[in-house]
C-alpha cells in the first residue's frame, strides 16, 4: 500500500513540475509572440503611412503642373 501512495506522489509531483514548466513556457512564448506581432503591426503601419504621403505628394506635384 505503502508504494502505492508513492507511486502517486511521484506522479503528482510530475504533474506539478510539467504544470510549471508548459506555465513558464506560455508564458515566454506569448510575451515574444506579442512583441513580434507588435513589431510587425508598427511597421505596416510605417510602410502604410509612408505609402500614403507618397501618394500625397504625388498629387500634390500633379496639382502644381496644372
Amino acid at each position: 500500500m505503502r508504494a502505492w501512495v508513492e507511486n502517486l506522489a511521484a506522479i503528482g509531483n510530475l504533474m506539478l513540475w510539467l504544470l510549471a514548466a508548459g506555465t513558464l513556457a506560455w508564458f515566454l512564448f506569448y510575451f515574444f509572440l506579442r512583441r513580434l506581432l507588435r513589431a510587425r503591426r508598427i511597421a505596416h503601419a510605417r510602410e502604410r503611412r509612408m505609402l500614403r504621403e507618397a501618394a500625397e505628394r504625388e498629387r500634390a506635384g500633379d496639382n502644381q503642373s496644372r
